[in-house]
């Protein structure tokens, strides 16, 4: 199934609708959960609250109290951008749009009692669950590498300290020194980043 933008907003907006209405979930504000603040979950956070004006309670649960995108990096690696640029905290979801951020970490999803427990031991109840965790890596999936090296070969998949790095070994490769980049097996799901990436550090090479 494919989504456009436009698309997934419509969605998101009618789905604000129909849970704020009381016949769905009975009496009083529903409570919509999103575990993840990533791109995916924040969005999904901001536009339910947005939309539903005050009529859903949303909260957001997310370990990390500041986001750093892999999107945008390229620039950073290259120059043209600062890595704080990169960054993005959480304060306006609650000020501008009431989003309840939770700060800790999701560890099990009790779909009976509709409950998800946090890291801490707090149970946060749920009528409606939205599970955008974005994506990690598998330890031992790549054959040579492991999560263990992953300070002298950062792979840089993830924005912040991993990107950071990656530039700070580039400028201090020696004169006459090799650079090697290996792109994902198809398919991934940033098709231009390492033509992205491998063209900034020709950039900053040069």
């Amino acid at each position: 199934m494919t989504f456009t933008r436009r698309g997934f907003l419509g969605t998101t907006a009618a789905t604000a609708t129909a849970l704020s209405a009381p016949s769905v979930l009975g009496a009083g504000h529903p409570n919509v959960v999103i575990i993840g603040g990533g791109a995916g979950g924040a969005t999904a956070a901001r536009y339910l609250a947005k939309d539903s004006k005050g009529a859903v309670n949303v909260t957001l649960i997310e370990p990390q109290r500041r986001y750093y995108t892999c999107f945008f990096s390229n620039l950073a690696i290259g120059g043209f951008w600062d890595f704080e640029a990169t960054g993005h905290s959480y304060a306006k979801l609650g000020s501008d749009y009431g989003v309840n951020v939770i700060h800790d970490m999701a560890t099990g999803v009790d779909r009976d009692a509709k409950s998800v427990t946090l890291a801490g031991g707090q149970k946060v109840p749920y009528d409606r669950l939205i599970v955008s965790p974005g994506v990690d890596f598998v330890d031992g999936s790549v054959n040579g590498w492991s999560l263990s090296d992953q300070t002298a070969m950062p792979h840089a998949y993830k924005g912040g300290t991993q990107a950071a790095l990656l530039k700070a070994q580039i400028e201090a490769m020696p004169e006459g020194g090799t650079y090697v980049m290996v792109a994902p097996p198809n398919p991934y799901r940033c098709p231009p980043g390492p033509y992205e990436r491998i063209s900034m550090v020709a950039h900053v090479l040069k």
